[in-house]
C-alpha cells in the first residue's frame, strides 16, 4: 500500500511540476507588469491573435473605388478604416464619377467626396430608379441595373433614362486590402491583446477558455493530493 501511494505521489508530482513552474514564472512577470511595461506591449503573433479572435475583421462586403476601400459591417459603412455613414440596406456597388464616390443600395445612392466626406443620400424622391441591383459605368456615365431594367444618367444624377447597353463595367465585390484590414482590426479591437493579459490568461488557465479554468482547478486538487500524501508518508516515516 505504501509503495503504491509513493509511486502515485511521484507520478502526480512529475505531471504537475511543469505547470507549477509555469505558474511561478507567470506569477513573477505579473508582479512586475509595470517594470516590464507588459500592459503597453501587444501580441504580434498571428496564431495567438487568431486564438483571441482579433487577427482579422470580416466585412459584409468590400468594394475598391480607385485607391479607397469601401466596406460594410452591419449597418456601418467605412471608407478605408473610417466610419462614414449608417445604411440599413446592404451596399450593392460603387463607382467614381469625377470627384464623387457614389454607393448604391437597393433604393438610394449615397454620395461622398473623393476625400471620403459624406455629401447626401438620394432616393426615389430625387428621381433615382428604385429596386437597384447594381451600379456601373458606361463611358464614364453612371448606369443602374434595377429589377425594371437599366437606367443611365450623367454626373448630376438627377435625370435617368431607360437604356439597353452592352459592355457596362459593373461594380463587383473585392478583397479587403491588407493595410486597411489591419487598421479596421485596430478600430474594432483596439491595439489588440496586451502581453499582460496573455500572461494572466496563462496563469489562470483562461487561455483555453472554460476548459482551462477547470484544468487549473484540477491541478489545484492534485497539488492538495501530493501535499497530503507527502505529509502522510513523512508522518509514517517518523512514527
Amino acid at each position: 500500500m505504501n509503495r503504491k501511494i509513493r509511486t502515485l505521489h511521484r507520478t502526480v508530482g512529475a505531471i504537475i511540476a511543469a505547470f507549477v513552474l509555469m505558474f511561478a514564472i507567470t506569477g513573477i512577470f505579473l508582479n512586475h507588469t509595470s517594470d516590464f511595461e507588459l500592459d503597453k506591449r501587444y501580441l504580434t503573433w498571428d496564431w495567438l491573435l487568431e486564438h483571441y479572435g482579433v487577427a482579422h475583421v470580416e466585412a459584409d462586403v468590400v468594394y475598391l473605388l480607385e485607391q479607397r476601400a469601401i466596406s460594410q459591417f452591419g449597418s456601418q459603412v467605412f471608407i478605408d478604416s473610417t466610419p462614414v455613414v449608417n445604411s440599413q440596406s446592404p451596399i450593392l456597388g460603387g463607382v467614381v464619377i469625377d470627384d464623387l464616390m457614389v454607393l448604391a443600395t437597393q433604393n438610394e445612392l449615397i454620395l461622398f467626396s473623393h476625400e471620403g466626406e459624406f455629401i447626401e443620400k438620394m432616393s426615389e424622391s430625387a428621381g433615382i430608379p428604385p429596386l437597384i441591383r447594381n451600379i456601373g459605368l458606361f463611358h464614364g456615365e453612371p448606369v443602374l441595373q434595377t429589377r425594371n431594367g437599366m437606367w443611365r444618367s450623367d454626373f448630376m444624377l438627377d435625370k435617368w433614362e431607360a437604356i439597353s447597353l452592352q459592355g457596362i463595367g459593373w461594380s463587383e465585390p473585392q478583397s479587403m486590402p491588407g493595410n486597411v484590414e489591419l487598421d479596421l482590426a485596430e478600430y474594432f479591437h483596439g491595439k489588440g491583446i496586451s502581453i499582460e493579459r496573455f500572461i494572466l490568461d496563462l496563469h489562470n488557465g483562461r487561455i483555453l477558455g472554460n476548459i482551462g479554468v477547470w484544468f487549473v482547478d484540477i491541478l489545484g486538487g492534485l497539488l492538495i493530493f501530493i501535499s497530503l500524501t507527502g505529509l502522510w508518508m513523512w508522518m509514517r516515516r517518523i512514527a
